[in-house]
C-alpha cells in the first residue's frame, strides 16, 4: 500500500506497556501510518521513552484531544486507562462518522452498567452502549461482528486465554459442569506504574493468587460463553515479564469415555475434533503437543492449545470424562496489542494476517 492508500492510525495513550507494544506492532503493518500518539504524563520523542524503537519512528507525544484526532484518521486505538474511553467514545464517533475505535480497556466489555460498577468502579457514562459493543476476539465466533463494527471492545489477556481453553467443547456440546481455570501471568500484566504487590522486589522469586474468583474478567469471560458455562477463575502472579498460561478443567460427556485414546493423559477423538474444528484454520491458533511455553508465543499474536482427557465412571448423563486444556499466550500480545491489530484488520477489510505474521523468541 502507498503512503498515500495507508490506514492513518492514532493511538491515545501511548506510556503503558499495551500503548507501547501497539506501537511496536503498528510500525512493522505494511498498510498503516501510525500519525500520532498521545500521553498525558510524557513529552518529547517517543524513542526516548521507549527505547527499543530508537531508530523506528521520528514520533513525538502529544496532548491531542481523541475527537480531533478522530477527523484526520481512519482508527484510534484507546490504549487509556478504565473510564476514559468510556466518556471519549461516544463522542468521537459521533463527532467523526468514518473513524473506528478499539478499546483496549474493560470500558465496553460488560454486559450492563450494574456488572460495570461492580467489576471496575464507579458509574459507567453510558451504559446504553454496554452489550452492544462487539467483542474482539475473532476466533471464537465475533469474526463477523467485529468486521462490520466502528467500535470493537478488545478482550482482556485472562479472558482471551481461557475463553480459547473452553470455546471448542462449548461448541461441540460437550461440557458437562462447572469449569475451573488457572491463569498464570507476568509482571507486565499489571501495567507500567508498580504497585504494593507488582513490582519486581514482590514478584521475583514469589508466587500467589490474586483476587480469587473475584477476577473483573469472569464477568467478561462469562459473557463471551454466552451465559452456557459457569468458570471458576482464579489469576495467579508469577515472576516472569510476558506471558499467560491458563490451565483449564472442562468436565465433559463423551458418548463412549472408554474408547481407545480416551485414557489417562491421551486424547479422546471427540475431543481433538472438536480442537481441530475450530481452530484448525486459524491463523493465530497452533494446536501443538504436551505443554504449551510462554516463551514460545513471546513477542507475537499466537496463542499454543494443548489438550488432554482423562475418564472416569459416572451416572448417565453426568460428566464421565474430564478435559485438561492449556493455553499460552503473550499478555501484551495476543492478549492486548495483537488482537487489537487483528480487530483492525478485520474492520477494515485488510488480510487478518497483516503486521502479525511473527515467529515467537524462543527464549
Amino acid at each position: 500500500m502507498s503512503a498515500s492508500s495507508a490506514l492513518r492510525v492514532a493511538i491515545v495513550g501511548g506510556t503503558g506497556y499495551g500503548g507501547m507494544e501497539l506501537l511496536r506492532w503498528l510500525l512493522g503493518h505494511p498498510e498503516v501510518e501510525v500519525t500520532a500518539i498521545t500521553s498525558r504524563t510524557q513529552s518529547g520523542r517517543v524513542a526516548d521513552v521507549h527505547g527499543q524503537l530508537r531508530g523506528f519512528t521520528d514520533l513525538e507525544f502529544s496532548v491531542g484531544r481523541a475527537v480531533d484526532l478522530a477527523r484526520h484518521n481512519d482508527v484510534l486505538f484507546f490504549a487509556t486507562p478504565h473510564g476514559v474511553a468510556a466518556k471519549e467514545a461516544p463522542v468521537v464517533l459521533q463527532a467523526a462518522s468514518h473513524v473506528k475505535l478499539i478499546d483496549l480497556s474493560g470500558d465496553f466489555r460488560l454486559a450492563n452498567g450494574a456488572a460495570y460498577a461492580e467489576h471496575y468502579g464507579g458509574v459507567h457514562p453510558h451504559p446504553e452502549l454496554l452489550g452492544q459493543v462487539p467483542y474482539g476476539l475473532p476466533e471464537c465466533g465475533h469474526r463477523d461482528d467485529v468486521a462490520a463494527a466502528r467500535l470493537v471492545a478488545n478482550p482482556g489477556c485472562h479472558a482471551t486465554a481461557t475463553i480459547l481453553a473452553v470455546w471448542p467443547l462449548l461448541q461441540a456440546g460437550l461440557v458437562r459442569g462447572r469449569v475451573s481455570a488457572c491463569s498464570v501471568t507476568g509482571s507486565s500484566g499489571s501495567g507500567a506504574q508498580p504497585g504494593a504487590g507488582t513490582h519486581h522486589p514482590e514478584r521475583c522469586g514469589n508466587f500467589k493468587a490474586y483476587k480469587p474468583l473475584a477476577h473483573q474478567h469472569e464477568p467478561e469471560i462469562a459473557l463471551a460463553l454466552r451465559g452456557d458455562v459457569a468458570v471458576d477463575f482464579v489469576p495467579h502472579s508469577a515472576p516472569f515479564a510476558r506471558g499467560i498460561h491458563v490451565t483449564a478443567h472442562v468436565p465433559l460427556e463423551l458418548d463412549d469415555a472408554r474408547q481407545p485414546g480416551a485414557g489417562d493423559g491421551g486424547e479422546a477423538p471427540a475431543v481433538s475434533a472438536a480442537f481441530e474444528q475450530i481452530y484448525g484454520a486459524e491463523p493465530f491458533v497452533r494446536l501443538t503437543p504436551g505443554t504449551p511455553q510462554v516463551r514460545h508465543v513471546a513477542g507475537t499474536n499466537l496463542a499454543d492449545v494443548a489438550v488432554t482427557t482423562r475418564r472416569f465412571d459416572a451416572l448417565a448423563g453426568e460428566a464421565n470424562a474430564v478435559a485438561c486444556v492449556m493455553v499460552a499466550i503473550d499478555n501484551l500480545g495476543k492478549g492486548m496489542a495483537g488482537t487489537a491489530v487483528q480487530n483492525m484488520n478485520l474492520m477494515c477489510g485488510l488480510d487478518e494476517r497483516a503486521g502479525l505474521h511473527h515467529a515467537g523468541m524462543g527464549l
